[in-house]
């Protein structure tokens, strides 16, 4: 009887995953000179990006555990990498593009709707929607990825993780790039009846753990919660997609509502999502299935 044949070891997400680890490690080469941890942080991602490298070179099949990890590694990397965004806007930029993106969102919306909005409508039942809209974003994310990890077949896997870790990698290099800070850190903040709300107090107290510098344009909430709605019309069912796709519109109308994002963040995100997942991701993954070669089949005995 033949021998199963192996699994691929090294999957499109591996090499996603290294690229942005090479990004930051030529990042904080640079800023070696002004931090004393930048070298430990060169030397951490010039040791992750060689991970395809050890994925490619690991014997036998993976052990169940193993695999689980393997699988959710590069998603982990999305949370380690935000931190750390916190810490490269200070030390690479003096100072974030707040006034060049203002001036375009005034300049489509002919206000500033993160200013107006919440003021016009204070009411706390419907500022007690609008956070909970903001705060699934969380579930919007987490609960399709679970489902996936658990749930999910061999090619959903790599299909959504490839996706996600494209999106969020995507943004970073942007807030690298061109840093904007956001309404959030710059504008006063409307106070009025709606901070009575349970979902305001939530939301603030995750925002007051979670924000990090020059991370406003284009929003990752916006673009996270769009490309789990593209990718549940993908994936899942009717009734899923349909929850999702209801999820992104909440979270990219109250990115707005609750003053954390200019108009033209939330429209940024959902344009940036969609040209990823349509555009550059088939291309990508069309690119990776034509130059990786099929595992050979070892001969009968």
């Amino acid at each position: 009887m033949g021998e199963l044949t192996p699994e691929p070891r090294v999957e499109l997400v591996d090499r996603v995953a290294s690229a942005y680890n090479v990004l930051l490690a030529i990042v904080w080469a640079i800023l070696i000179p002004q931090w004393s941890y930048a070298l430990w942080l060169f030397l951490a991602h010039a040791a992750a990006a060689a991970i395809p490298t050890l994925l490619a070179r690991t014997p036998g099949r993976l052990s169940p555990t193993v695999r689980v990890l393997r699988d959710i590694y590069p998603l982990v990397w999305i949370l380690a990498f935000w931190t750390e965004l916190d810490f490269i806007r200070p030390l690479l930029h003096d100072a974030a593009y707040d006034r060049v993106i203002g001036a375009v969102d005034l300049a489509i919306f002919s206000r500033h709707l993160n200013e107006v909005w919440m003021p016009a409508m204070p009411w706390v039942w419907f500022s007690e929607v609008m956070h909970l809209a903001y705060f699934s974003y969380y579930l919007t994310v987490i609960v399709p990825l679970l489902y996936m990890l658990f749930r999910g077949s061999r090619e959903m896997k790599e299909d959504m993780t490839f996706r996600v870790v494209l999106v969020y990698f995507a943004c970073y290099c942007f807030y690298i790039a061109f840093p904007v800070d956001g309404p959030h850190f710059l504008s006063e903040h409307y106070e009025g009846p709606h901070q009575q709300g349970l979902f305001y107090r939530v939301d603030s107290a995750l925002q007051g753990q979670g924000d990090a510098l020059g991370c406003s344009f284009p929003s990752s909430h916006v673009a996270a919660s769009t490309t789990m709605a593209y990718l549940g019309i993908r994936w899942l069912s009717r009734r899923a997609a349909g929850l999702l796709v209801l999820g992104a519109v909440g979270v990219a109308l109250s990115t707005v509502y609750t003053q954390h994002h200019f108009a033209i963040d939330s429209l940024a995100g959902v344009i940036w999502a969609l040209w990823l997942n349509v555009m550059v991701a088939p291309a990508l993954l069309s690119w990776w299935h034509h130059r990786r070669p099929l595992p050979s089949t070892p001969p009968s005995r």
